[in-house]
């Protein structure tokens, strides 16, 4: 388990939560380059077995937006070409290239909330909504493969006792209708156990505490801190109007004024901040481990 992932989920839910709302409701080029490129970095030093040709489906992307995008799309006063009296200019094709820049970093983002944020993560951060809405949840989640394995062995023990002979419609139907009936006697009676068994360990009662995992603490707070912060010098700076960027009828030069700047560096520190953390967490083993390695351990001789 990486750095990044031993932090509270709800830790983590924000900072995603941050890092997406910040950079995918503006099409400035920096924040778009800085997003994919916190995203990338962010993939490649998570551990674990990850899906590598994501890279290719991205890389994809990007140029069949770069290249559909003035196809379908002719603003811009740059002509490059004239195809069917229809203008093929360069802005056309920059506003395709950072749209396909803006889509990878939301696949690599999202592929790694996907990667970090299991089942019981969600549920947990569920359960600051609602108890009871985590609860339906999790049985959901439990139900529905238990009730799909037990429709597949009721339909196998029905092809065992031959009722499946006669290859006709009419037989199907039936044996499906055999399925679906003895599938719902067996829904209502797990329910009415489940329900049972639930009551007698005291789930109708008032007052429970609910045991978890996971705790809060001081690398969470300034995990937690780094993000808000950030995420708030950048939307500032784009509330102001300093990270308005056009690519009609000219591409702007993205800019340079110090509000623009703070936000940017604010949004690439958010960016790299779980990779900083992970870089740190492992500089920090390779120390101790090196500290331990060349120690002058003796054994005592009995």
């Amino acid at each position: 388990m990486s750095c990044f992932e031993r932090f509270n989920p709800a830790t983590v839910f924000i900072f995603f939560n941050c890092v997406i709302v910040s950079g995918i409701f503006t099409m400035n080029p920096v924040i778009t380059v800085i997003s994919l490129a916190g995203a990338v970095l962010l993939w490649i030093v998570m551990p674990g077995r990850k899906n590598k040709k994501i890279h290719i489906y991205t890389a994809l992307m990007t140029l069949a937006c770069m290249v559909f995008n003035p196809v379908f799309g002719h603003n811009g006063a740059t002509v490059i070409a004239v195809v069917n009296n229809h203008n093929i200019t360069v802005e056309a094709g920059l506003y395709g290239l950072f749209l396909g820049f803006m889509l990878s970093a939301a696949v690599y983002w999202f592929a790694s909330f996907s990667k970090i944020m299991t089942a019981d993560k969600i549920i947990y951060i569920t359960a600051f909504i609602s108890q009871k809405a985590a609860l339906v949840i999790t049985m959901a989640l439990r139900f529905i493969p238990l009730y799909l394995n037990k429709a597949r062995q009721i339909n196998n023990t029905q092809k065992a006792l031959g009722l499946y002979k006669d290859e006709t419609i009419v037989s199907r139907v039936r044996g499906a209708a055999r399925v679906l009936s003895v599938l719902l006697t067996y829904m209502i009676e797990k329910t009415i156990i489940t329900s049972d068994s639930m009551a007698a360990r005291g789930y109708s009662a008032r007052r429970r505490r609910n045991f978890s995992l996971y705790s809060f603490g001081a690398g969470d707070i300034v995990f937690l801190a780094v993000s808000v912060i950030f995420t708030a010098c950048t939307v500032y700076a784009s509330s102001k109007g300093a990270l308005v960027y056009d690519f009609y009828p000219y591409a702007d030069v993205p800019s340079t004024q110090p509000l623009a700047l703070t936000g940017c560096v604010g949004y690439g520190v958010l960016c790299i901040s779980p990779s900083i953390a992970e870089g740190g967490s492992r500089l920090k083993w390779r120390y101790l481990k090196s500290k331990i390695s060349h120690s002058d351990i003796r054994l005592p001789i009995r």
